[in-house]
């Protein structure tokens, strides 16, 4: 079994393989942390300049070209600083609050989210079912997971075909693997996921994608955290991931949660 990090609330996230490549991590975390913090204050400026620059460009009577170049570095300053939320994440591991019935307005939060980022041909869907039990992890973090896994599976889509999230109980008795840690895991869960349409994830690059910066060729965006991201807000919830083929063609990630303390004690 691989080995894993103490119980302990500075070493929450258990990540996989031997002492020195998690010392690694927790170094790049550390890292992650001051490059965040000095990359925000850069973006601070070059967005408000350039929030400037438009108001000025406007009241001269403007210039729609100099204008939309404007805009593209607006949207790029959007795109970074969401880059530097998810360094921000990866540094700052801490045991997850406990939340309760957060999964069905979390996915309407997230379907909002980004339904005005994505290509107008793919479709968004929630299928969350009734009475979810609650569950250990913060409310910022399952909308965190929620959305990278959304984003990704936009972006392995050639613009069209529908994203289905998806959160339901799922009770394993025995055999269930995690795909980013390796660990074999059993009990009572809310199975969080999101399936694609897309071309699928080869099985000889499955062991890597949690990588940082990590590239698949199915993303466009270069953002190379986001499942990464992923994988450390689910084992700081104690939590575990698995990839599933679609019938059919696609890709479904599922996240699997555990409860609750005192949902889990009723259920035991």
């Amino acid at each position: 079994m691989p080995e894993q990090l103490p119980a302990d609330p500075a070493n929450a996230v258990a990540l996989p393989g031997d002492a020195r490549e998690i010392a690694r991590l927790l170094a790049l975390g550390a890292v992650a942390g001051g490059v965040a913090h000095d990359f925000n204050n850069l973006l601070l400026a070059m967005q408000g300049f350039a929030g400037l620059a438009k108001m000025v460009l406007q009241s001269a009577g403007g210039n729609e070209r100099v204008r939309s170049y404007l805009d593209e570095i607006g949207l790029a300053g959007q795109r970074a600083q969401l880059l530097v939320q998810q360094l921000s994440l990866l540094a700052r591991a801490r045991r997850p609050r406990l939340e309760t019935g957060a999964c069905p307005v979390v996915a309407g939060e997230v379907v909002a989210a980004c339904a005005a980022t994505f290509a107008e041909g793919l479709t968004l869907s929630v299928d969350v079912e009734d009475g979810l039990p609650a569950i250990a992890i913060d409310r910022s973090h399952l909308h965190r997971l929620w959305f990278n896994l959304v984003r990704n599976g936009c972006e392995a889509m050639d613009g069209a075909g529908t994203v289905l999230l998806s959160a339901r109980r799922s009770r394993l008795a025995a055999g269930g693997i995690c795909c980013a840690c390796r660990a074999t895991f059993a009990g009572d869960f809310v199975r969080v996921a999101v399936s694609d349409e897309g071309h699928g994830i080869a099985a000889a690059i499955r062991d890597r994608v949690f990588e940082p910066f990590f590239s698949s060729g199915r993303h466009r965006s270069g953002i190379g955290l986001g499942l990464t991201a992923v994988h450390a807000l689910v084992h700081l919830a104690g939590g575990h991931l698995q990839i599933v083929d679609r019938p059919g063609g696609g890709t479904e990630m599922a996240v699997f949660l555990p409860l609750a303390g005192d949902e889990a004690d009723a259920g035991a």
